[in-house]
């Protein structure tokens, strides 16, 4: 396994691996309601790692995986730049790797601030950091996509790239049918729902790049 393959990898694998993790524990002890959340709604991302045991490892599971995304965005950036060599091409290279880390950042602060305490949270900081994440990695992500299919011309081999472009599709489509993706302190089942698929998907389209990056290794020269 390559370091670019690696990274994918745990990126998915930390990301949803907490979030699963910790809504089966949330369940579990009782702090967070138990259905189907991607179908039922019942529950946001937020309130399954709040409380008990699943906020300790909630918080510091998706914190984590905010620094590898951050790397993410980094590798992604070396892998597409031999193929953006235009002035227009490096702006939106700059756009999307600035983005990316933004992105991240405010998933980062928005879950540092969760505490079990509800009324203790800091709640304006959670909301605005969540939605520049979904916000700021749907933009990233879409400039990364235009990046990839006009490199794929010039010869990149990208072997996820339907796959890429499934997830795309179906991400723009639940921002334009759904009215975007946006978090609240509290939230319809509806947007619920639409906030677990967004993530899952977001999570698979990083996960996509562990086929396209074999060749991306570390090197000390």
């Amino acid at each position: 396994m390559s370091f670019g393959q690696f990274i994918a990898l745990i990126s998915f694998v930390l990301s949803m691996g907490t979030i699963a993790v910790t809504y089966w524990i949330g369940t579990s002890q009782g702090t967070a309601e138990l259905c189907n959340p991607f179908i039922d709604g019942c529950t946001d991302i937020t309130h399954t790692g709040m409380k008990g045991d699943a906020g300790f490892i909630f918080r510091g599971g998706m914190i984590a995986a905010c620094a590898f995304f951050i790397i993410w965005w980094q590798i992604c950036r070396t892998w597409l730049s031999a193929y953006t060599v235009t002035t227009g091409k490096k702006v939106a290279l700059n756009a999307m790797h600035f983005f990316g880390v933004l992105a991240a950042l405010g998933l980062l602060a928005g879950t540092a601030v969760l505490l079990p305490e509800k009324s203790a949270t800091h709640w304006g900081v959670h909301v605005r950091g969540a939605n520049l994440f979904f916000q700021g990695m749907l933009l990233a992500l879409t400039i990364s996509y235009v990046l990839t299919l006009l490199a794929r011309k010039q010869g990149l081999v990208v072997p996820s790239f339907w796959v890429k472009t499934a997830l795309m599709g179906i991400l723009w489509f639940m921002f334009i049918a759904f009215a975007g993706v946006t978090v609240g302190v509290e939230l319809s089942n509806g947007k619920r729902i639409i906030e677990w698929w967004a993530t899952l998907f977001i999570g698979l389209y990083l996960l996509s790049s562990f086929w396209d990056w074999r060749g991306v290794r570390l090197v000390s020269e």
